[in-house]
């Protein structure tokens, strides 16, 4: 399994010795969504030169009332981080749902910063991001309310960072909000505000399908979920059949 590593750093100066000069390269972020794989989708990912993955999810059980959910793991996650529904939607017996994505990562933050199961997590800014030219930004909060600054290429090549400075609101504020990455224009994984503070995310995206009942963006159990399943896709492989029959998982790649 291609593993997610993110750490949690106290203090600026934690973050101070990765840093350096990165190489050049561009991302742009597009929504996730659920979506019919229709010629504009396919037409803009090829005028941003960007590789596109489908996965096509059917429900051949009885489960009824549940959402079809594609979420991303990370085995190991500090014990503040939480995983995102990256997307879901209702995928009731003998129906067919959809996704279409493309690696476009971005930083997101969000006002809520209690992140239990079911809580929503609205994104209030979605940054573009990349692994080289735009890996670090840093968080304030000004005039009551956060605000990411410029990206720049001075964070560890092949990380995203983000510093948040001393005006970030942390436990016990009721100001506290939520900060972290995502793709595709939706957040992953989010972890709460602190003052003062960096947080490291080593993204290398592991996908996941399953079913249950949390919505898109909701913090998950992934407990609660329904036969987790890991979808990878082989070298040259974007598509993926994923075909659920009450019990087990048959998923088929190809390109």
């Amino acid at each position: 399994m291609r593993e997610i590593r993110i750490s949690r750093r106290g203090g600026f100066a934690a973050l101070g010795a990765g840093l350096g000069a990165a190489l050049l390269g561009t991302s742009l972020a597009d929504p996730a969504r659920a979506t019919s794989r229709g010629a504009s989708f396919r037409d803009t990912l090829r005028e941003q030169d960007a590789v596109g993955y489908s996965i096509a999810i059917s429900n051949a059980s009885a489960l009824d009332g549940m959402n079809a959910i594609l979420f991303q793991e990370n085995p190991v996650l500090p014990s503040d981080a939480v995983t995102l529904a990256w997307m879901s939607k209702m995928c009731h017996p003998s129906t067919t749902i959809e996704y279409d994505w493309s690696i476009d990562y971005n930083f997101v933050w969000g006002q809520v910063g209690t992140l239990v199961p079911g809580t929503q997590f609205v994104a209030g800014q979605i940054l573009s991001a990349d692994l080289t030219q735009n890996n670090l930004v840093t968080l304030s909060y000004v005039d009551g309310g956060f605000e990411f600054g410029p990206t720049s290429s001075s964070g560890k090549n092949g990380s995203l960072i983000i510093k948040e400075d001393d005006t970030v609101p942390g436990p016990g504020n009721e100001d506290q909000g939520s900060v972290g990455i995502g793709m595709s224009g939706a957040g992953t994984f989010v972890v709460p505000t602190l003052p003062n503070a960096g947080v490291e995310f080593d993204p290398k995206p592991t996908y996941w399908v399953a079913f249950g009942s949390f919505a898109s963006s909701e913090v998950m159990d992934v407990s609660e979920l329904t036969q987790p399943a890991q979808v990878t896709y082989p070298d040259g492989m974007t598509s993926a059949k994923a075909v659920f029959d009450g019990k087990e998982w048959s998923i088929t790649y190809s390109n």
